[in-house]
């Protein structure tokens, strides 16, 4: 236990003096801004994350090679947010990005492994699996401390069901991506004094959507359980699909900006503090129901996804009803 805490600790309190320096630094050379706000925190979190990747790697005596190959990824993905952040890419020029990494980190061998689908089929789950998480954070930093407090909760769930399967280097990864989120929240919970950019939007989803790639959940008495990652991430998934939805309905392109997300509806009627707590809520019963759905069986598995699927329904019907004037 104390070698976890250890590694913890590093991880936030290096986060935390990372994005403090990297602030100051950007406000007095007026880099990396967005209305006089620091887009540093994606940069900070990476930074830390490469120093408290080290020091579990260092700790634990591990060989640590999945963790070096998503961590390689990921900031190969947080350099092009950089380039997005100085200099706005294209839809096309962030696909290409996206996908360019999304196929390194398959080359490497990290990927789902279901049976029956053969290589070329799981490749192509672990790509649209991996583009639309990241896309999916992307579209949710939309609000101060959304992101970073869904990733906080998500990452929790998947901490622990690396400590149920006894996954060392996915609790490595996910325990510093707890800590690191946490670090960052101290200065993005509202109201913002930096933000993720979408370099940190990018490197959390990508982080996220590969961790979820490499831990495993089914087992003979649940095959049920492989749904696992997709219902503790169900929330940035609705929001995305509803997101598309919403816009398609409006005869919009899908990809064109609009005030049609989860949360500006939700805030219709609510401030922005209550906004993020329900959505806080929101994201943690989608994640909690998605680590039990990994112990129960079977029988149990189908009613919780029976009830993810009408509370879903309900959710939507709700939210469809509100309207937004841009």
């Amino acid at each position: 236990m104390l070698k976890y805490l250890i590694i913890f600790s590093g991880a936030l309190i290096s986060g935390m003096l990372c994005i403090f320096l990297l602030a100051r630094t950007s406000l007095k050379y007026k880099i990396l801004q967005a209305r006089g706000i620091p887009l540093v925190g994606g940069l900070g979190i990476g930074i830390a994350f490469v120093f408290s990747s080290c020091l579990g790697v260092y700790v634990f005596g591990i060989a640590g090679a999945k963790i070096l190959a998503v961590l390689g990824v990921s900031l190969l993905m947080l350099f092009f947010g950089i380039i997005d952040d100085l200099k706005e890419l294209s839809i096309l020029q962030k696909f290409l990005a996206q996908s360019f990494c999304a196929a390194l980190l398959i080359s490497l061998g990290i990927m789902t492994d279901i049976m029956y689908l053969g290589f070329w089929g799981n490749a192509g789950v672990t790509f649209f699996w991996i583009l639309g998480i990241t896309n999916a954070y992307n579209l949710l930093d939309i609000m101060d401390g959304l992101a970073a407090g869904t990733a906080l909760i998500v990452s929790s769930a998947l901490l622990a069901i690396a400590f149920f399967t006894s996954d060392l280097n996915m609790q490595i990864l996910s325990l510093i991506l707890c800590a690191v989120t946490s670090g960052f929240l101290v200065f993005n919970l509202p109201p913002a004094k930096v933000y993720l950019g979408n370099s940190g939007s990018h490197f959390l989803g990508f982080m996220i959507s590969a961790i979820a790639l490499i831990l495993h959940y089914a087992s003979r008495n649940n095959a049920f359980a492989l749904l696992s990652p997709v219902i503790i991430l169900w929330l940035p998934i609705t929001d995305t699909l509803l997101l598309i939805i919403f816009r398609i309905m409006k005869k919009r392109m899908p990809f064109k900006k609009s005030n049609d997300h989860m949360a500006f509806r939700i805030r219709f009627s609510s401030s922005p503090i209550k906004t993020i707590l329900v959505m806080f809520l929101l994201c943690f019963i989608f994640s909690f129901a998605g680590v039990v759905l990994t112990k129960a069986t079977n029988f149990w598995a189908t009613g919780i996804l029976m009830v993810m699927f009408l509370f879903s329904v309900i959710l939507f019907w709700k939210l469809i009803k509100i309207d937004i004037h841009e």
